[in-house]
């Protein structure tokens, strides 16, 4: 079984995530949060943490949270105020909570995700620190809080550096905040921590149910599987850790993107029940085909990310998640790549129950110092973070570990061959992958594009970032340039395309016109040379919506975003969204 294990060298004082927190007895601790600006750097110092009131008349306190700005708790700073649009520093939330406690319950307190860093404080206390903006984290608290009024406050910062993930440069837009839901969590003394539900390597039939407790009383403890519409019923005992495994086989209506069934999957303990929607599919990879519960299949896709364009900011609701995949769906996909970190658990909730086959990724993105083993240390837990939230996600088929990092890097080679070895220990159903810009034009033949990137040695699926006719000229036909990957594995373009402003109509010829036009011939191109590649087994168009990104400075077309979107962040759909939604209508009506 795969469990997430706590690696205090990586991530000081923070817990493993308890599995389906939507599924808990929460108090939500969302809302405004009072904030304080801390540009200086000086609030650890200055003990921000424990914002007590002195009595002492003659005694000077120069801090105070109440009465000032507040911010929304789910949400990003940039976009709330202004002056906080640049904002990339250290800010502190604080918010006060009643708590009332019952005999016989335990109490956590959880983070969906802040990004970056957070460091936690509970009436005064330090209780915890995290690392990664974009993951889970938990404190036990029960016997830190009082009856009444209780204060949390999280000292939140999105510094880039040398050392940081992702690191000093990206292509996106560095939002900083508490940007999802905070929840404390009542279990009870002996809860159901962990679970995974799943089918078996390479089976459409054999179920297997890992299950793990967590109290004193976890051992030798009765534990019920129902599933839900079936007369499945299986009971089974824990060990002398709390983990119980079981297997069995059955008839199960398979999940798939023409019919998302989800199982109603309740597992019960002594003490608690938990309850969850499961899907049931077999994805596998053979030679240069990639099969969905027996069938061949074609990834149709397009990536995005997390963002609310229309709104400048990032997406962290249920409501977001439902706008982002009816987009999608609209495109004409089957699936979706989700870059280039773990999207909010609405997100790929929503991808499965619409039928949205997932590829998931954690932020290694080009500028990673490989050289520093604290930084690899920190990729492997970020890594077995977004596996843990997301193992008993049928919908997500794809793990990737890396985009677009430099395989001349000997550091950043041996790193990656040894996470891909490590991720197929974790998880053996699904794909892994990562996506490579290391593909260049043979030296004899100008007709040829080579990948030269010894990761994808190790890959089981290979996924290829080239914007042929963009950042790179075609040096013949798009119909005679030929892909040399690897010929004996499926191939994914994980991104293509060009920048082109909506409603902008110019020379289809002049690259420099960044119009409509020239966007579109860059997609017939692509198209043109895609259909001769004979291991293609997907497309991911970059990128479903234009984003935001601080390092797009073209004064006159970019301002700021990022516009290879196929829609405008206003929602007007692109030339190009045309090209590409014929391409994947015929290749669904050709089911190739």
């Amino acid at each position: 079984m795969f469990l997430l294990m706590a690696s205090a060298a990586c991530f000081s004082f923070s817990q493993t995530p308890m599995q389906n927190v939507l599924g808990r007895d929460c108090q939500s601790l969302n809302g405004k949060w009072s904030i304080l600006t801390d540009v200086m750097n000086s609030g650890i110092q200055k003990k921000w943490g424990n914002p007590v009131k002195y009595d002492d008349p003659l005694k000077l306190n120069e801090l105070h949270y109440d009465g000032g700005m507040t911010l929304d708790v789910p949400g990003d700073w940039n976009t709330q105020r202004p002056e906080f649009l640049y904002y990339e520093a250290p800010m502190w939330y604080k918010r006060t909570f009643n708590f009332k406690k019952e005999n016989g319950r335990r109490y956590f307190l959880h983070f969906s995700a802040v990004s970056t860093n957070a460091q936690v404080f509970l009436n005064g206390e330090l209780i915890g620190k995290h690392k990664g903006g974009f993951t889970p984290f938990q404190f036990e608290v029960g016997e830190r809080l009082k009856e009444g009024n209780n204060i949390v406050v999280v000292r939140v910062d999105n510094i880039r550096g040398e050392n940081t993930i992702p690191a000093l440069k990206f292509d996106w837009w560095n939002y900083g905040g508490i940007t999802r839901d905070v929840n404390l969590i009542s279990t009870p003394e002996t809860f159901i921590e962990d679970y995974w539900v799943r089918l078996d390597e390479g089976t459409m039939e054999k179920v297997l149910v890992d299950v793990k407790l967590n109290g004193r009383n976890c051992a030798g403890q009765k534990v019920k599987i129902k599933l839900g519409g079936t007369d499945i019923i299986k009971e089974i005992k824990t060990d002398t850790e709390g983990r119980a495994f079981i297997s069995f086989k059955t008839s199960l209506e398979l999940w798939s993107p023409e019919n998302p069934h989800l199982y109603d999957v309740s597992i019960e303990s002594p003490l608690d029940k938990v309850e969850d929607k499961i899907g049931f599919r077999c994805f596998e990879v053979k030679g240069t085909e990639i099969y969905l519960n027996g069938k061949p299949l074609f990834l149709r896709g397009v990536g995005t990310h997390e963002e609310i364009a229309h709104d400048r900011r990032r997406a962290f609701s249920e409501e977001d998640a439902d706008f982002l995949v009816n987009e999608v769906i609209a495109l004409g996909c089957n699936f979706v790549r989700l870059v280039h970190y773990p999207h909010n658990e609405y997100m790929v909730r929503k991808c499965e129950e619409k039928g949205l086959m997932m590829w998931e990724e954690i932020p290694i993105w080009q500028s990673i110092n490989f050289k520093n083993s604290a930084v690899c240390d920190d990729i492997t837990y970020m890594m077995k973070e977004m596996m843990h939230r997301d193992k008993n996600r049928c919908g997500i088929v794809i793990w990737a570990v890396s985009n677009e990092t430099l395989p001349r890097i000997k550091e950043r080679n041996d790193y990656l061959i040894k996470l891909v070895k490590q991720c197929k220990t974790w998880d053996n159903t699904r794909a892994i992958s990562a996506a490579t810009n290391a593909l260049f034009y043979d030296e004899t033949d100008s007709t040829k594009l080579v990948l030269q990137d010894p990761l994808a040695d190790y890959l089981d699926i290979v996924g290829v970032n080239k914007y042929m006719g963009w950042y790179l000229k075609w040096k013949d036909a798009p119909d005679k340039t030929q892909w040399i990957t690897h010929p004996d594995k499926p191939l994914i373009i994980t991104e293509f395309g060009a920048e082109a402003v909506y409603a902008n109509y110019g020379d289809g010829n002049n690259i420099n016109s960044w119009s409509e036009n020239y966007m579109e011939r860059v997609y017939k191109d692509n198209i043109k040379s895609f259909n001769k590649i004979p291991n293609l087994r997907g497309t991911s168009p970059w990128h479903l919506f234009d984003f935001r990104s601080p390092r797009r400075a073209h004064a006159m077309y970019q301002q700021g975003w990022n516009r290879k979107g196929l829609i405008s962040p206003e929602g007007n759909r692109k030339r190009a969204w045309y090209v590409m939604k014929d391409y994947y209508m015929e290749k669904e009506k050709n089911k190739e």
